[in-house]
């Protein structure tokens, strides 16, 4: 009798045992697919941009598309980007590129010296 109960108990250990270690080997993982770095996309960016300018002088402003948002008389703002400064003051210009990133160009002119 003591040799039924041992072995009915092994057994029932023994099922236990295979039982939660099949469970355990079993169990699905998943993880997160990570995403290339490549397919991630961000949005239009803005940058501040001053620039200081005698009276007189000529530069040239990146961008496809400028809009004069202030000016005080201080410049000329060419069709095809040039910037003279004429006079004393301030003025404030935005250009677009054509991913559509925008850059706020502040030109402050000096007087002549």
């Amino acid at each position: 009798m003591k040799k039924k109960i041992l072995a009915g108990l092994l057994t029932v250990s023994a099922c236990f045992a295979l039982g939660s270690t099949s469970f355990a080997a079993t169990a699905p993982t998943t993880a997160p697919d990570p995403i290339p770095v490549s397919s991630v996309a961000s949005g239009p960016t803005f940058e501040q941009i001053t620039i200081y300018m005698d009276s007189g002088e000529q530069r040239c402003i990146p961008g496809v598309l400028r809009e004069l948002i202030y000016n005080d008389g201080a410049i000329i703002l060419h069709e095809n980007g040039w910037v003279s400064a004429v006079q004393y003051g301030a003025a404030n210009i935005f250009a677009y590129d054509a991913l559509g990133n925008i850059k706020s160009f502040t030109i402050l002119v000096d007087r002549d010296k």
